[in-house]
């Protein structure tokens, strides 16, 4: 167990702090450099100014590429997170790559139980992230 409070878990080069884990932790950047572009979100560096900003540019959008890009923000946050915890208080690891594999499964999972408008830009997104044609529905079918 990782008894160092004042340590970063993941990187054990900077403060144990919000800070640094989400936007100045080698470790935590790298995860965030193994999702983004996934996401579409490849010209998106790891600054909050920047990530938040282009949330709330598609904060009301529906597309399946936004919805996307939102769900991985939001799991990269929470693996770093549990990450961070588990480094803490288990002596159980994982390496940046099982973390983005996790991060992108968990995203390809709730993936598969959304339902979008028909595009050919929906097509291709979904084809990306190997997602079954079901997923993709006609206009008539959505709100």
């Amino acid at each position: 167990m990782n008894l160092n409070l004042l340590c970063c878990s993941l990187c054990s080069r900077g403060p144990d702090s919000h800070e640094h884990l989400f936007f100045e932790c080698d470790e935590a950047k790298n995860i965030w450099y193994g999702v983004r572009e996934k996401a579409g979100m490849g010209a998106i560096q790891n600054s909050w100014n920047d990530i938040f900003e282009y949330l709330l540019s598609i904060a009301n959008s529906k597309k399946a590429a936004n919805v996307i890009a939102k769900l991985v923000v939001g799991a990269t946050v929470y693996f770093v997170w549990e990450e961070r915890n588990r480094r803490l208080f288990t002596p159980k690891r994982r390496t940046k790559e099982q973390l983005i594999e996790v991060v992108l499964f968990t995203v390809r999972m709730k993936l598969h139980t959304m339902r979008f408008r028909y595009s050919v830009h929906t097509e291709h997104v979904l084809q990306e992230w190997s997602l079954p044609r079901g997923l993709r529905v006609a206009d008539d079918d959505c709100g």
